[in-house]
Parts: C-alpha cells; structure tokens; sequence
C-alpha cells in the first residue's frame, strides 16, 4: 500500500476526532401542537398561583394528565383551589391536548385543534409560546398547548434533575410517572425537579404545556444531568449530519483505494 493510500486511510478514521464542531450529545423531544380556543370553558378563569399538586402521580387511561382532586381519587394532598379545570373526561383526565376528548366548547364540542407537528432541541427557552405552533405574536387567537416526548438514554442507574418554566401549566412524566408538577395560573416561573433513581438503559420522557390565561405564554425546559441523551423513538437511529460526512468520506476513500487497484 502506498504512503498516500495509508494517509488518506488514517484521515478518514481520525476524521471524528479533529472535525470540528463534531456531533455532541443532546436531547430531541418531538412536538405536538394545539390551539385551545379562547371561548373554551377553562380559559381566562381558573385558580391563579403557582400550585404543585394539580395532578395525579400518574397518566390516566388515554395517556393524558389526571385532574388531582378527590373526585378523581385523591386522598390526600389534593388540589382544592377554585375555580378547578372542567375540561376533563369522566376518569380526571386534563383535555387540552385532546381534539377528540375535549368537551369545553358550546353544545360541548371541542375547544381544541392539533395545528401541527415538529421537533426541539434542548435546552429549550421560547417566551413568547403563542398559537400557532410555539410561533405567534399573541394569544389574541387561541391559547397554546403542546406535548413534547424523547426517549433518554440514562447510561447508569441514578436520578435526573430538570429545569422547567411555564406560563401557565407545565406537568413532566418520566415513564409515566410525575416528576415536574408546575400548575396553576400565573406568570412565567422557574423551577426545578428531580426524578427518582431511573434505570439504565431507555426512559420515556414527556412534557405537556398549556398558556390558559391572557396575556403572557412562555416555556423553558433543560436536562441537567450530564451524559443524558435522547431522541424521539422515530428519529432516534437518523444518523447525525456530521456522522454522514464522515461516512461520505470514508466510502470516497474506498472508492479511490478500489479504483487503484483496477488499474
């Protein structure tokens, strides 16, 4: 083998080392998007304040947050304050991000349309989280709602610390389980949480936001954790850009090598 031929291979092995700007660890959620109307029934009313006890510690039947109030089971530190979400179905079931559950409009139609579909990098800040899709000036046209999901890749068994901050309601689940509970009505606020001792291995990962109240919509959220990573189940084998560069460059090389060696 020629020198230039042993060059050009160490190149192409190396490449992922010296790149610069190579791939990075991070974290994809995928994004739903809706619009709550403004005429909806749990618009512009409901308990104002920063409450951490607005849902139940788990997802109801159709994967949707469960209201925390005794109606719905609760016995113990239950969410009392008036006036309480009516937008729920029969088992407790929050429905501003269901088109098909949500009862909250006249004759009880649906207040709420899914407007779109996309994906997020974290960490994530927008404070001006309008309809449509996270994009808009104002809330003059409908509220915002969004359910954000990722599976994380937890290399080793231990605990996971969030930042979020919402206007208005924010509630994280990691495999099902509540982990962020930032309800109620109120300004954008800050705040952090931290799940219990995860598994190694895949854990899933969801975010459900809604802006209920004029004026002010605005979320953040970030893992702090370090070494977490994750991606939507549907795009997390999508190679990275710079790992499709890389591979380019190695296929030009054997190409070159297979072309020398016809000669």
């Amino acid at each position: 083998m020629s020198a230039f031929l042993r060059n050009l291979m160490l190149l192409t092995a190396t490449a992922a080392v010296f790149i610069p700007g190579a791939v990075h660890a991070q974290i994809t959620m995928s994004a739903t998007y809706y619009t709550i109307a403004e005429s909806d029934q749990d618009t512009n009313h409901l308990a104002g304040g920063v409450f951490n006890n607005e849902v139940q510690s788990g997802l109801g039947p159709d994967g949707l947050p469960l209201l925390n109030t005794a109606a719905y089971g609760c016995t113990s530190n239950c969410f009392t304050n008036t006036p309480l979400p009516q937008d729920v179905t029969a088992s407790g079931q929050l429905t501003w991000w269901s088109p098909s559950l949500n009862k909250g409009g006249a004759g009880g139609a649906s207040d709420v349309v899914q407007t779109g579909t996309g994906t997020i990098s974290l960490p994530y800040s927008n404070g001006s989280f309008y309809p449509s899709n996270g994009t808009g000036s104002n809330d003059a046209n409908g509220f915002q709602s969004a359910v954000f999901s990722t599976v994380l890749d937890v290399p080793t068994a231990e605990a996971v610390s969030f930042n979020i901050g919402a206007d208005d309601v924010a509630f994280v689940y990691l495999n099902g389980v509540n982990v962020c509970d930032l309800g109620g009505i109120h300004g954008d606020s800050p705040g952090t949480c931290t799940s219990g001792i995860l598994n190694a291995g895949d854990n899933t990962l969801e975010l459900f936001y809604a802006d209920l109240e004029q004026t002010g919509a605005a979320l953040t959220f970030s893992v702090n954790t370090a070494g977490i990573t994750g991606a939507p189940p549907a795009t997390g084998n999508a190679p990275e850009p710079a790992t499709l560069c890389l591979f380019g460059l190695g296929l030009a090389g054997l190409r070159f090598v297979r072309r020398r060696q016809t000669k």
